[in-house]
């Protein structure tokens, strides 16, 4: 998926996360579930083939980059609360773990990270249930980003 189908998806989930918690969860509990819950949305995304960024090298990191500061602006620029926008935060680097990871272990060769980014894109493209293409994952990064502007105005 592309980084910003991820960071949308993975900032809805840990504001939809937050329904689920008790009340008197502490911030420090409402923004570690949204990290831990926006890790698991990249994994369960993936499962669904998908395009994927056809960018390499520099040309991708200069459009990761560009891809994170328009997203940040979008999806955490609305907040008005200081923990929204930190759980909005927990859930887009949740969400860009998986991924991070795995750049990281192709580039310094650790075989401990290879290992654990082997394990978090086990399932990958797995689930035939149809192909994610560029429209499509457009359609989810607007809609959940819609859902995190509402809910986080």
């Amino acid at each position: 998926m592309t980084a910003p189908a991820h960071y949308a998806i993975g900032a809805a989930s840990a504001l939809l996360i937050q329904n689920y918690l008790p009340v008197e969860s502490s911030q420090g509990t409402r923004i570690a579930w949204a990290l831990g819950i926006a890790i698991a949305s990249h994994v369960a995304v993936d499962t669904i083939p998908h395009a994927e960024h056809f960018l390499k090298g520099r040309y991708l990191a200069v459009e990761l980059i560009v891809e994170t500061v328009v997203m940040l602006g979008i999806l955490v620029g609305a907040s008005r609360s200081p923990l929204v926008a930190k759980i909005i935060l927990a859930g887009m680097a949740g969400a860009a773990i998986p991924d991070g990871l795995s750049m990281l272990s192709r580039c310094v060769g650790w075989p401990v990270l290879s290992w654990v980014d082997g394990k978090m894109h086990l399932s990958h493209g797995k689930l035939n249930l149809f192909y994610a293409n560029y429209f499509l994952q457009s359609v989810f990064t607007v809609l959940c980003t819609i859902y995190v502007r509402i809910k986080s105005a």
